[in-house]
C-alpha cells in the first residue's frame, strides 16, 4: 500500500499478544486504504508464557520477546515508541506527553493490565519489561538469606514463585501469600495438590488465607492483622485497566477494564476495540490470562479489517475453559483444563513446543514491495492546502524578537531579520526523506541534523526556514503528521535559540523535511575544516552506523533496541560538543554526515595539507552496526563513499557527531568533559605529516 491509498488511520495502542497477531495477519494480507500505527512503550514485547523460563535462565531475552521493529515493517505499520497517557475520544486522538495528539479513525487497545496493589507496596509483575528491570536492580541490593514475598497464589504467582526459587536458590527465601485457603483456587483438586507439593519441594513458604494490604518497614501487611517479614514484595495478584481508559469516558467494569461485546468493540464508543487484560467481556467474562489475548488476536484482526472496509464485524464466542500449563521449575510442568490434570516432563516438553511454535510465527516476518499509487499533480498544484497548513502550524509559537521584525507570525511573503552589528552570518541547508515512522521524532532529528553545520563552524543558531513534503493522505491525517513533524523540529530549534521564521510545504510521494539555517558568529572565531597540525589527536563525539541500522530497519532486519539506540543518538544535537571543542582549543572541526567519516576526514586533511592514521578498533559503533555490516547490510549511498576498507568509515551518518582535531595536551580534557556530559566520544586516530589527504587505517 502506498501512502496515496491511505484513507483511514488505525492506532494499535499497546503491543500485547492480540496486537502482534493483528500485525502478522496484516502483513500476510494488507487492508486496502488503512494506515496502521503501533504505539508501544518498548521496542520488544514480552511473551508472558516464556517469562518463567527467562527468570530460570532456560531461555534468552530474544527467545522470550518479540522484536516489534521487523514485525511492524512487515505489516507496513508505523512504529512509535511512546507511552500514551490519555485519550481524547471526542477529537479521536491519542495523547502522548510532550507531543501533539496522534489522530485515529479506528483505535484498538491491547495495553495489558495495571497491577491491583496499594501504592508503594512493592514491585508489580506487569508490565513485564519494567518488572525485569526492577528485579535486576533488587537482586543487586538483596542481602544473602533475605526473604521475598510473592503476592498472589493464582497461576501467575505460583509460577513466579517457582521460577524465582530456581533463580535465587541459596540467596533468598520465598514466601507465597494468597487470599484464599488454597493455591490455584480455580484449578481442579489434583492440580492444586501437585502445585502445593512443587512449592514445598522448592522451599517456598506458604502464607494463605489472608490477602496483602500494604508494605511497611520491611513487613508485608495482611488483611487479618498479621505480617510477613520480607525485603520486598512482588505482586502477581491481579490487574485492572489503565486509569486513563475510564477517565476518557469509555464504559469500563469495576476494575477499569473496557467493556466490549462479542465483536470486541467498546460498548460505549464506535470504532474503539479492546482485547487482552485491559478488556472485559460484557456477556461472557473470562479470566485475566494471556491465552485469551492470544485467542482474541485473529478475531480482532478480522474485526479491524471489517471496520476499515465497512463490512459486518465478526463475533467471538470464547471457549468456556482454556488449557493452562504451568512450569514447576524442576524440568516438569503441570497442565489442566476443566477436571483434566496432567504433570511431568512430557508436559514440560509439550509446553516448550507450544511456546516455540507461537514465537516462531513472529520471528520470520519481513516487509514486501509496495504497489503503485494514484497520480497526483506537481508544481504549485502540489502545495499543502492552506487550511491543513494553518491547522498543523497552530501549535508553533512564533518568535517575538526585535532582531526578527517579520517572521512566522506575519502573513508576509518573506521573513525580515536584523543581524547584530559585527557578527558574521553563517548559513547552511539540509533536507532528506523520512526514515522513521514517527513524524515527531523525525522532525527532531531533521532539525538536529540541520543545526550541526552551525555548531561545527562555532556559530550560534539564529533563524531557520523549513521545507516540508507530505504524502497525499486525508487532510486531517496530513495536518496531524505535519503538526507532529514541525512541533518535534520546533522543540529542538527553540532549545537551540533558533527562530523558525517561515517555510514551504508541498505534497510529494513521501514525507521529507529540511531546513535552511543561519547562525551568528564572531568573524575571528569561526571554526574551519583546515588547521590540523601533525600530532593532533582526532576525537569523534558520536558512534557510527546510523546508515547501516536504518538500511536494516527498512528490510526488517534491525532489532528494536538497535533502532532505538540509533534514534537516541540522532536526536541529540551537537550544541554541547561544539562548545566543549571550542573551549578545549580544537584546531579544526567538521560534522560527520552523509559522506561518511572517511570522506569528511579527508576533506579536513586536504584543507590542512596533512595526513592521518585511524585506529579501526577505536571507532565507536552503534549497537548492531558491526553485526549488520558483517551480514552485508549497507546504505545505498555507502558504495559512493570512500570506505578505506571499513564499512563504518563509508557509512552515511544522519545527525552524526562532530569530528575535531585537538592538540594532545587538550584532547584528554575534552574527552573527559564529553564523557561526563553523556557523549559516547572516542579518540580514533592522529594527524600525521604526509601527502595531503592521505588516510591509513590500522588494525
Amino acid at each position: 500500500m502506498t501512502p496515496a491509498s491511505a484513507r483511514a488511520d488505525l492506532i494499535l495502542l499497546g503491543a500485547g499478544h492480540a496486537h502482534v497477531e493483528v500485525l502478522r495477519r496484516f502483513a500476510m494480507n494488507p487492508v486496502p486504504g488503512l494506515r496502521t500505527t503501533l504505539i508501544a512503550r518498548e521496542p520488544h514485547t514480552p511473551y508472558s508464557g516464556a517469562l518463567p523460563a527467562l527468570l530460570r535462565g532456560e531461555c534468552s531475552f530474544d527467545e522470550a520477546h518479540i522484536d516489534l521493529a521487523p514485525l511492524a515493517a512487515a505489516a507496513g505499520a508505523r512504529l512509535l515508541l511512546a507511552e500514551a497517557d490519555a485519550l481524547d475520544l471526542a477529537a479521536r486522538g491519542v495523547r502522548v506527553a510532550g507531543r501533539p495528539p496522534i489522530p485515529f479513525d479506528l483505535l484498538s487497545l491491547n495495553l495489558g493490565g495495571t497491577p491491583l496493589m496499594p501504592p508503594g507496596a512493592g514491585i508489580p509483575v506487569k508490565p513485564i519489561g519494567r518488572f525485569l528491570e526492577r528485579l535486576a536492580a533488587l537482586e543487586v541490593t538483596l542481602a544473602p538469606g533475605a526473604a521475598l514475598a510473592v503476592v498472589g497464589a493464582g497461576p501467575a504467582g505460583v509460577e513466579l514463585a517457582l521460577a524465582l526459587a530456581v533463580r535465587l536458590k541459596g540467596r533468598a527465601r520465598l514466601v507465597l501469600v494468597g487470599q484464599g485457603a488454597e493455591v490455584l483456587p480455580a484449578a481442579p483438586r489434583r492440580a492444586r495438590r501437585l502445585a502445593r507439593l512443587a512449592l514445598e519441594r522448592a522451599g517456598v513458604v506458604l502464607r494463605l488465607g489472608a490477602g496483602a494490604t500494604g508494605f511497611d518497614g520491611g513487613r508485608l501487611l495482611l488483611a487479618d492483622g498479621g505480617t510477613v517479614a520480607a525485603a520486598a514484595a512482588l505482586w502477581a495478584s491481579g490487574v485492572g485497566g489503565a486509569p486513563f481508559l475510564a477517565a476518557a469516558g469509555l464504559a469500563c467494569d469495576a476494575l477499569g477494564c473496557v467493556r466490549v461485546g462479542a465483536d470486541l468493540m467498546s460498548l460505549s464508543h464506535q470504532g474503539v476495540f479492546a482485547a487482552g487484560d485491559c478488556a472485559a467481556f460484557a456477556a461472557t467474562p473470562r479470566p485475566k490470562a494471556g491465552v485469551w489475548a492470544v485467542r482474541a488476536g485473529p478475531v480482532l484482526a478480522e474485526g479491524l479489517r471489517a471496520a476499515a472496509l465497512g463490512a459486518p464485524l465478526p463475533r467471538w464466542r470464547p471457549q468456556r475453559a482454556a488449557l493452562a500449563i504451568l512450569g514447576l521449575g524442576d524440568g516438569t510442568a503441570l497442565a489442566w483444563r476443566g477436571r483434566f490434570t496432567a504433570s511431568g516432563r512430557a508436559v514440560q516438553v509439550w509446553k516448550e513446543r507450544i511456546d516455540r511454535r507461537w514465537m516462531a510465527q513472529y520471528a520470520s516476518a519481513r516487509p514486501t514491495a509496495m504497489a503503485a499509487g494514484e497520480m497526483r499533480c506537481g508544481g504549485c498544484g502540489a502545495k499543502i492546502e492552506a487550511e491543513t497548513l494553518s491547522i498543523a502550524l497552530a501549535g508553533l509559537a512564533p518568535a517575538a524578537r526585535p532582531d526578527i521584525p517579520v517572521g512566522l507570525a506575519e502573513a508576509d511573503d518573506a521573513a525580515v531579520t536584523l543581524p547584530p552589528a559585527g557578527r558574521a552570518l553563517v548559513s547552511s541547508v539540509d533536507f532528506f526523506r523520512a526514515f522513521l515512522d514517527d513524524p515527531f521524532v523525525f522532525g527532531e532529528i531533521a532539525a538536529a541534523h540541520a543545526l550541526s553545520d552551525l555548531y561545527a563552524m562555532g556559530a550560534a543558531p539564529w533563524t531557520a526556514l523549513a521545507i516540508a513534503t507530505l504524502p497525499p493522505l486525508p487532510p486531517r491525517a496530513r495536518a496531524a503528521d505535519l503538526a507532529a513533524m514541525m512541533q518535534g523540529a520546533g522543540r529542538v530549534l527553540e532549545q537551540a535559540g533558533c527562530a523558525l521564521v517561515g517555510g514551504h510545504s508541498a505534497e510529494a510521494a513521501e514525507m521529507a523535511l529540511g531546513f535552511s539555517v543561519t547562525g551568528l558568529a564572531d568573524p575571528g572565531a569561526i571554526a574551519r575544516k583546515g588547521g590540523l597540525a601533525p600530532g593532533d589527536l582526532l576525537v569523534l563525539t558520536k558512534p557510527l552506523g546510523t546508515g547501516i541500522v536504518l538500511a536494516a530497519a527498512m528490510r526488517g532486519l534491525a532489532r528494536g533496541e538497535w533502532l532505538a539506540a540509533a534514534i537516541a543518538s540522532m536526536r541529540r544535537t551537537n550544541a554541547e560538543a561544539g562548545r566543549i571543542f571550542a573551549e578545549a582549543g580544537a584546531r579544526a572541526i567538521t560534522d560527520v554526515t552523509g559522506f561518511g567519516l572517511a570522506l569528511h576526514l579527508r576533506e579536513m586533511l586536504v584543507a590542512s595539507a596533512v595526513a592521518a592514521r585511524l585506529d579501526r578498533a577505536s571507532l565507536p559503533a552503534l549497537p548492531g552496526a558491526r553485526e549488520l555490516a558483517a551480514r552485508g547490510v549497507a546504505s545505498s549511498l555507502a558504495p559512493a563513499n570512500e570506505a578505506a576498507g571499513d564499512a563504518l568509515l563509508a557509512d552515511p551518518q544522519t545527525s552524526g557527531g562532530l569530528l575535531a582535531g585537538l592538540p594532545p595536551a587538550c584532547a584528554a580534557e575534552a574527552l573527559a568533559r564529553l564523557g561526563a556530559s553523556g557523549h559516547q566520544a572516542a579518540l580514533i586516530g592522529e594527524v600525521l605529516a604526509g601527502p595531503a589527504g592521505a588516510l591509513t587505517v590500522a588494525g
